[in-house]
């Protein structure tokens, strides 16, 4: 975050920070510059840290604690829920300390969610700084990840990397290791789409895709191979069937839509990334309406029959996709 850099930079720092989001990896980054800014080397004795609920007493008798030999004294607060409504007490007495907090002080708030109408929040946002950890859209994430393997001596083309992000999970962390694991295998080399496909564990969304795209191939043996491969992780056979069930849905939509809006404008209407709306028009091409609205009819049938007894849920589902590969 331009703003977070810049009191790193300066050494201006806010009294108080919350990080927050879904991103675990970014808050931790942004915790972790932000410590190294303000507490030099060997200055861990000024560092206090609170993990899960903490009353507001210790973190303020913490807080007031002046520091040894520094200019300030970090206390970091994580996971406490104190950002929540279930604290709204515990809340309304950090905002207030935090209205006259030590200028030796600064309190770090690290959480998984806050809540924007509390009184803590809205105190750090006026009196501190709030960096919401989002993780990042699509192309960012290829070009960080590009950027990151320059970083640790290999060349990954951004195409390369939108491959892996495609491919695999999107949080940043799993990004990271899949990296790792890349620069390991080909140090000092380029990392090629061969080596993403060979190394990098795929999401289950993109292993659901191969599946859907085999089906609208008419390749039923490959159907089956991929089919089969989900089972033998341990993936559950309804959760497949609900996921064909979605990628049909999706194809339909894309399908229907792409007759009077293009492909962003898709994908601002169905919360998709633009990437997936090409794959869901493409994959469509290969089915008629009628055939994708019958695919969907059979999805449903399928789910009725396994939770009703009718079948088991492993055939059943083998059953649906060869009905499947035979629309085509």
């Amino acid at each position: 975050m331009k703003e977070l850099n810049e009191h790193i930079k300066s050494g201006n720092f806010a009294r108080a920070y919350l990080f927050y989001g879904t991103e675990a990896f970014l808050a931790k980054k942004w915790q972790e510059a932000l410590t190294q800014a303000i507490v030099p080397p060997g200055g861990e004795m000024n560092v206090e840290l609170f993990e899960g609920k903490v009353s507001p007493s210790n973190i303020i008798e913490a807080a007031e604690t002046l520091p040894f030999f520094a200019d300030y004294r970090l206390t970091i607060i994580k996971d406490s829920g104190l950002f929540a409504a279930g604290r709204s007490d515990d809340s309304a007495i950090m905002a207030e300390f935090i209205k006259n907090i030590p200028y030796t002080t600064i309190l770090v708030f690290s959480e998984n969610d806050a809540d924007k109408r509390g009184r803590l929040y809205k105190r750090i946002n006026e009196n501190g700084l709030v960096c919401e950890a989002k993780t990042p859209k699509e192309a960012e994430l290829a070009e960080w990840a590009s950027k990151l393997a320059a970083k640790l001596g290999v060349t990954m083309p951004k195409s390369v990397a939108m491959h892996l992000v495609r491919n695999g999970t999107a949080d940043m962390q799993s990004l990271y290791n899949e990296v790792e694991k890349l620069v390991a295998y080909k140090p000092g080399n380029n990392i090629t789409t061969d080596d993403i496909d060979l190394l990098c564990a795929k999401s289950l969304e993109a292993k659901i895709f191969d599946l859907m795209r085999a089906i609208s191939n008419k390749d039923i043996g490959m159907s089956t191979a991929l089919y089969t491969n989900l089972i033998a992780m341990k993936e559950s056979p309804l959760m497949i069937l609900a996921m064909i069930a979605r990628q049909f849905r999706f194809c339909l939509q894309c399908s229907d839509l792409a007759k009077n809006a293009n492909q962003k404008e898709i994908a601002a209407r169905l919360s998709l990334h633009p990437f997936a709306v090409r794959e869901f028009i493409d994959v469509a091409r290969n089915f008629s309406t009628p055939n994708m609205i019958f695919a969907l009819e059979e999805c449903l049938q399928t789910d009725y029959a396994v939770k009703s007894g009718q079948i088991g849920d492993v055939p059943g589902v083998e059953m649906l996709i060869a009905k499947c590969c035979n629309l085509c």
